[in-house]
Parts: C-alpha cells; sequence; structure tokens
C-alpha cells in the first residue's frame, strides 16, 4: 500500500464514520475500541490480530525473508513498518501496519517454523559478523567476558525488539540479555577447549609443530609488550645496520620476549638447547661490541691513550722542528738582559756572601754563566759580554725545560716554578729576535695542551669527578682538544670494563650510571648512536640473564621432571596398573600425555624458540599477527552462531 493509497483509505473511512452518528461520542469523540480491536484504515471496519491471521498467507520463501530482517534488526522490523505508516498516513495506519506485521510473523511461525527461526538466525549473524572482531580478547578470560557482553547487548536488543508493551519489552530485554549473556561467555570457553586441546594434540602425537601455539605464543608476546609489529621490525633491522647483527625479536619484546625465552630454555628439549647455546655464544661476544662502541663513541680509532700521546707529541716535534727552522733563518740578534736580571733577582743576594745557596740557586748560577760571561773573565775596558746567538740561547731555553720536566716527575713543585719564571724570560728574548719564533712557539704550546687533554680526558673519567665539572671543561676546550679529551676518556672507561672479567656480567651497565649518561651525552660524537647501543646491550643481557642465569633450582627440578618422565611415565603407569594401582596410573599416565594433549611438544618449542631468534621479525610476526586476526574473526563467528538458536529457544 502506498502513500496515496493509504491517505485515501483514511479518507473513505473517516467520511464513513462521519455517516455513522451512532458511533459518535455527545462530545464530539469516538469511543474506544473493544480490548484487541483496532480500526482498518482501508475499511473503516474493527478488526484484530487473529482476523488478520485468518486472512493471511505464507511461503516459506517470504517466511525465510522476513526472518531475515527480523535478525538484522534485532526484532525491530515490526516496529519499523509501523513508523514509516504512522509518518505517512497517521496513528491508525501505524497501528495497523504495526498489527499487520505480527500477525504475519505469527503466520510464518506456525506455517514454516524451521524457516521462520532460520531466517532469524540468518539475519543475526550480519550484525554478529560485525561484532566477531571485539569479541576475542588478549586472554581466555577477557574473551568469556567480551563473548558475555556482546551476547548480553545482542539478547538484550533482540528481547526488547519481541516483546509488546513496555512491561512486555523490559521482561524480554532483561530475559533475552540474561540468556544471551550466558551463551555468549560458554562460547568462547567452548571454542577455546576445542582449539586447545583436539588441534594440538594432533600436531603432538604427529610430532609437527602446532603452528597455532608457536602463532599464539608470538601474538601474544607483542601485545604483552604493548608495542606494534612494524616498531619491532624496524628495532631490529635498525640494530643490524648499527651492527648489532645479534639483536633479534625476543630481545625488541623486552620483558614479554625474556618470559617466552626462559620458558623455552627452563623447558629443555632441542629448541631449549639451540636457544641456550645462542645467548651463551651472544653474551661471549659482548665485552668485544662494547668495546667497539666506545671506541667509535670516542674516535679512539683504535688507539690507547697513550699511543695518541704519544703519536701527538711526534707530530708536535715534527711541526716544532720545521717551524723553529724557518724561524732561525731571519733572526736577529737575542737580548737577554731580561733572563739575566731574573736570574739576579734569585741570586743577586747570595753572591759574595760566602753562603752556599739550593740547587735550584746552583742550577741559576750555571745557566747564567751560559748567557754571560763573569765579570772576572772580561777583558779590560769591556763592561759586559752577553750571548746573542738565537740557536745558542734556544738551545739554553730548551735544557731548562728538561730541568723542569724532571723537577715535576721527582714532585720538586718549587725548582720547577722558578725555573719556569727564566724559560719565559728567555722565550720573551727569542721572540723579540724573530717574528717566526713568537708564530713556532704559539704553535708548540697549543701542540702541548692538545697533548695535555688526553690525560685531563681520563681524569674526567674518574668517578671522583663530578659530572657538571668535566662537562663545562670538556666545552671550554678547542675541538682539536676535545678529541684528544675523548681518547683519554675512552681508554679509562675501556679499562673499567676489562677488569670486570666474569664471562656473564653485563659490561654496559656501567655505561648507563647517572655520571657517564650525562658524560657521553656531551662528550661522544653520535650521543643517540651510542645511547641505542648500550640499551639494546642492556636488552639482550636481559634475555640471557633471565634465561640462563639466578638460581638454578629451575633447571634441577626441570631435570628431576624429565627423570621422572621417563622411569615413571607411560611405562610406569602400566605398572601400577597392573598392580591394582589405579589411581596412580592415572597420575603417572595423565603426567606422560599432559604436555602433548597441550600441544607442548619438543617441535612446537623448537619452532617457537626459532621464531624469538629471528632477525626479521617482520617475517615471523606480520604472518602471525594476520593469521590471528583471522582466526579470531572466525572464533567470533562460531561464537556468534552459537548464541543464535539458542537465543532464539529460551528468548520468549
Amino acid at each position: 500500500m502506498d502513500e496515496f493509497e493509504a491517505l485515501a483509505l483514511a479518507a473513505a473511512a473517516h467520511k464513513r464514520r462521519q455517516s455513522t452518528p451512532s458511533q459518535r461520542n455527545e462530545d464530539g469523540t469516538y469511543g474506544q475500541p473493544p480490548e484487541g480491536m483496532f480500526v482498518n484504515p482501508g475499511t473503516g471496519q474493527m478488526t484484530s490480530r487473529e482476523m488478520i491471521e485468518s486472512n493471511t498467507n505464507s511461503s516459506v520463501g517470504g517466511t525465510v525473508a522476513r526472518g531475515i530482517g527480523a535478525g538484522v534488526t534485532f526484532g525491530l522490523d515490526d516496529e519499523a513498518q509501523a513508523l514509516g505508516a504512522f509518518v505517512r498516513g497517521g496513528p491508525e495506519l501505524g497501528k495497523f501496519r504495526l498489527e499487520q506485521a505480527r500477525a504475519q510473523q505469527d503466520v510464518d511461525a506456525e506455517q514454516h517454523p524451521v524457516a521462520s527461526t532460520g531466517g532469524k538466525i540468518a539475519g543475526a549473524l550480519v550484525p554478529a559478523a560485525g561484532s566477531a572482531p571485539l569479541a576475542v580478547g588478549k586472554s581466555l578470560f577477557g574473551s568469556v567476558g567480551r563473548g558475555a557482553l556482546i551476547g548480553g547487548l545482542e539478547g538484550a536488543a533482540h528481547g526488547a525488539g519481541g516483546g509488546e508493551g513496555l512491561d512486555g519489552r523490559v521482561n524480554g530485554a532483561a530475559w533475552g540479555g540474561t540468556v544471551g549473556g550466558a551463551v555468549g561467555g560458554v562460547a568462547p570457553a567452548a571454542i577455546a577447549t576445542i582449539k586447545n586441546t583436539l588441534n594440538p594434540a594432533i600436531a603432538a602425537f604427529t610430532r609437527k609443530p602446532s603452528e597455532a601455539k608457536v602463532r599464539r605464543g608470538l601474538v601474544d608476546a607483542l601485545q604483552q609488550s604493548g608495542r606494534s609489529a612494524d616498531d619491532v621490525a624496524a628495532e631490529v633491522a635498525e640494530a643490524g645496520l648499527e651492527g648489532q647483527g645479534e639483536f633479534r625479536l625476543m630481545d625488541a619484546l623486552r620483558e614479554a620476549g625474556q618470559r617466552r625465552a626462559s620458558g623455552l630454555v627452563r623447558a629443555g628439549g632441542d629448541g631449549g638447547a639451540e636457544l641456550a647455546e645462542f645467548l651463551e655464544k651472544r653474551q661471549l661476544g659482548q665485552p668485544e661490541r662494547v668495546a667497539g662502541f666506545i671506541d667509535d663513541a670516542f674516535g679512539m680509532g683504535g688507539e690507547t691513550a697513550q699511543a695518541r700521546a704519544a703519536a701527538l707529541t711526534a707530530a708536535r716535534g715534527q711541526a716544532a722542528d720545521a717551524a723553529y727552522d724557518a724561524a732561525r733563518s731571519n733572526a736577529a740578534p737575542v737580548d737577554v738582559r731580561s733572563a739575566l736580571r731574573v736570574i739576579d733577582d734569585r741570586i743577586g743576594g747570595m753572591q759574595g756572601s760566602g753562603v752556599t745557596g739550593d740547587g735550584i740557586d746552583a742550577k741559576l748560577v750555571r745557566y747564567r754563566s751560559r748567557l754571560a760571561a763573569p765579570e772576572s773573565k772580561l777583558p779590560e775596558g769591556e763592561i759586559a759580554r752577553e750571548l746573542s746567538d738565537f740557536d745558542r740561547v734556544l738551545g739554553v731555553k730548551q735544557a731548562v725545560q728538561d730541568d723542569i720536566g724532571a723537577a715535576v716527575r721527582t714532585g720538586r713543585n718549587n725548582e720547577a716554578r722558578e725555573l719556569g719564571k727564566l724559560v719565559a724570560a728567555l722565550d720573551e728574548a727569542l721572540e723579540g729576535a724573530s717574528e717566526g719564533y713568537r708564530a713556532a712557539n704559539d704553535s708548540f704550546r697549543n701542540a702541548s695542551q692538545v697533548i695535555g687533554a688526553v690525560d685531563e680526558g681520563a681524569q674526567m673519567a674518574r668517578p671522583r669527578q663530578r659530572a657538571a665539572d668535566t662537562i663545562a671543561r670538556f666545552q671550554s676546550m678547542t675541538p682539536e682538544q676535545q678529541s684528544a679529551a675523548r681518547v683519554g676518556y675512552g681508554d679509562t672507561l675501556l679499562a673499567r670494563l676489562e677488569a670486570a672479567n666474569a664471562p656473564t656480567s653485563n659490561r654496559a651497565k656501567a655505561l648507563q650510571s647517572p655520571k657517564v649518561e650525562a658524560e657521553s651525552g656531551a662528550m661522544s660524537v653520535d650521543p643517540g648512536l651510542l645511547s641505542r647501543r648500550i640499551d639494546r646491550e642492556n636488552a639482550m643481557w636481559g634475555v640471557q640473564n633471565r634465561a640462563l642465569g639466578g638460581s638454578r633450582t629451575a633447571d634441577n627440578l626441570a631435570d628431576i621432571e624429565a627423570t621422572e618422565r621417563t622411569t615413571s611415565g607411560l611405562v610406569g603407569a602400566l605398572v601400577d596398573l597392573g598392580n591394582l594401582n589405579a589411581g596412580t596410573a592415572g597420575q603417572k599416565a595423565i603426567g606422560a600425555i599432559g604436555s602433548l594433549v597441550r600441544g607442548e611438544n619438543n617441535a612446537t618449542r623448537q619452532a617457537l624458540a626459532r621464531a624469538l631468534m629471528s632477525a626479521d621479525p617482520q617475517a615471523v610476526l606480520s604472518p602471525a599477527v594476520r593469521k590471528q586476526f583471522q582466526s579470531n574473526v572466525r572464533d567470533g563467528l562460531v561464537a556468534a552462531l552459537m548464541r543464535q538458536p539458542v537465543r532464539e529457544s529460551f528468548t520468549p
């Protein structure tokens, strides 16, 4: 019936009612229809659902189609038809269309009950399929909870849609929600029971790995790590590019990977042995890896601090020889009077006193005799005779520097200080005689400061040095001095790491102290690279330490259990059964086949171990995640199939 037809029928009925005064009340309204009766807008006469049913037929195809519509709309298809009629023709047409739709449902259910129920179930699978991916949680408990929630919501919607009146809808929603929630919670548990026993058991008895068990183990570990498969794959790939090809999938999963690796090693078998061997060999290579990272981070180039200082000293000597040779070629006479005054200020008061001076005085007297002739040896009429040859004055200065070095090495600091005054005066005199000497001197001084930076860097690495002070000193250095200081710093770190010679000790841990982290961040060539490398080394050590380190109690218990399985497994069960020891026989039999029923066979553990050791997580995780999603959708659809017929049977 289209809109124009409905309006025409409504107008005709209204005209007929106006022509029948006996149906009109005194106030102009019409009387209420008898209970269960309503107006047929097409005829203007009273009718009922039973009267409509008596004139309604049903076919199998129509029944299935209407059942599907009811299932898709949670039983609200009749209300949808009534609402459309109400909008087109008013309340009478809306009421009639609602009763007509429900009469058709009653006829369908009576004449073709299987087609009606089947159609509703098929239709209900449409929204259930949409919710299928959401019905599977991270654990069986989570899946049960989600299934109960979704089943309860679906049941409540169907119960409310199938009820009549407010009370009927409320009661229907309550009953439908209860039944749907119960079935929805039981369905995932039933599916998991079948999957976790039948499929793994088949794989176990055929001695093949359970692909589902391996996949679920990987996906569970990935979910527990809180990371995506792409993130894990990117980190492992980056590690390979940055010289840590030993960094694998289990390491990128952090604690979740540690737990999986530990469980596999403790379980033993080929997979546990293979994984343990890999972890042991990898840990033995950690000292070399960490040493290489320090070498790279501090630009050492394979040199020790001593070797770098020696190389810098040799380079300084070669540069100085060339520079001082150039300074000699155009040198003027040297005026050493300022140097003589420095000597006389120290020893002048002692001359002629008859008192013997100290060792410093003796050295200064000797140097004065090399710079100027004594008055007693001057020819008559000559006032003074002083050394002015550039090469000879330079030789005196170098001799004084040698004495200063010897004094420093033996702790004669006062002597070194006094002789330093003479060196400064001689330098000033030499610079006045040659412009090239000043440049050579500056170059020598700068080179000496670079050499000294090697030792200064080594001092920075010592625990008693505060990071705030060492970083400030480092940042005040020239680039050349910083490069030398890095070598001294890195060499001291390496010496400290080499002192920790236990095979299973974590060489990278010491590099994560607050002091070393702060200094490395300011001093290393590439702080980000060093930080990532050290973090990965700690992650790798964490896996091997959890799997192989700590107390051996778990290993001992595993060995005992393995021995008992060998001596008292199925054979022991048969012996006990022969001795009429049925209880013990059953217990031993269950223990012997328990791991097989759970799919925990050697092949499955080995497959999971190799997956965790993979250097290409994308190839391992992507198929696992995709297949697990597909499995979740299938489980959700199966659970939906299990919910529908039960709910249809128990929902009023």
